[in-house]
């Protein structure tokens, strides 16, 4: 793994671990969940045009992306914290990500909008696993 992966991987896997634990009332765990989310959801939004400056993609549709991702991390983030808005941000995600994965499929042949797809499929799985927990255990 690169330092950019590495970047990216560490505080995402320190999220959803405190998530899990945030969900099972684990002490101090929605601090971690609020300061991960918000070093991730600020990592994808403020330099994603750098994190995925491999890719072979336009510049614009990087940053586009990063913002989807963005919202996605606040999305979780909201929902295991049980604060507000955390449908609404699920829901534009979803849609942002939909336009990722429709730009992906016209692209499919460059290697740089295979990772932005990877990206959404994982994400869009675990936003599905979050939302559903959160929306069926009330």
């Amino acid at each position: 793994m690169s330092k950019k992966q590495l970047l990216e991987f560490i505080p995402l896997t320190v999220l959803l671990i405190s998530g899990v634990c945030a969900l099972f009332k684990v002490p101090f765990s929605t601090w971690v969940v609020a300061l991960s989310g918000f070093f991730l959801a600020s990592l994808y939004f403020y330099v994603s045009f750098w994190l995925f400056s491999e890719f072979s993609i336009p510049l614009a549709t990087r940053i586009v992306a990063g913002l989807f991702y963005s919202l996605n991390i606040c999305a979780w983030m909201f929902c295991f914290l049980h604060w507000a808005l955390w449908e609404l941000y699920s829901i534009i995600s979803l849609i942002g990500f939909l336009s990722i994965i429709i730009l992906s499929l016209f692209n499919k042949n460059a290697p740089g909008y295979k990772q932005l797809l990877y990206r959404c499929i994982f994400f869009i799985f675990f936003l599905s696993l979050i939302y559903s927990y959160r929306k069926f255990s009330a």
